[in-house]
């Protein structure tokens, strides 16, 4: 799961699952999440999912002209930083049932970068599609095609998140 925030979905994913790993780079919210999920079988990373094993930076800068104040939810990759990215294949898991990802944007470089994960698992894949991932260059179109095209169909869309279970 990648976008631990202040811990709420770890936490409640915790209940269903043996083992929960759960991604958060910005340091206060990631402080939070460990604060907040101290269950043993959560283990957190503080760093950023992605494709590019590079350092990026951070921002929770409103990219839309709607004037709504910001919050922790609209924390995004901007640029170079001194926050580690790595690809979820990196991990070499022994074992993957879930891939949820709530990453502002970012949910295609970080399918891509858990693409071996992805097809030696066959896990139900739960990804946020917005507008947000116009910000990066992607369009939202590519990013369910790239799902689809790995023989999986959608399950659940309920507002901005959609689930693909494999074929």
């Amino acid at each position: 799961q990648a976008g631990g925030n202040l811990g709420l979905f770890p936490k409640r994913l915790a209940e269903e699952f043996e083992q929960v790993i759960t991604f958060e780079p910005d340091a206060k919210l990631y402080a939070a999440m460990r604060s907040n999920c101290p269950e043993s079988n959560i283990r957190s990373i503080q760093a950023c999912l992605g494709f590019d094993r590079t350092s990026v930076g951070l921002s929770r800068k409103r990219r839309d002209t709607s004037g709504r104040p910001t919050h922790e939810g609209l924390t995004h990759v901007a640029g170079a930083g001194p926050i580690p990215m790595m690809r979820l294949d990196d991990l070499r898991l022994e074992a993957c049932d879930l891939i949820y990802l709530d990453i502002e944007g970012y949910e295609m470089f970080a399918l891509r970068g858990a693409e071996k994960t992805i097809d030696r698992f066959r896990p139900v894949i739960g990804v946020e599609i917005n507008r947000n991932t116009g910000y990066y260059g992607v369009d939202a179109g590519a990013l369910r095609s790239w799902i689809l095209a790995k023989n999986y169909k959608l399950s659940l869309a309920l507002n901005s998140d959609e689930v693909y279970v494999p074929c």
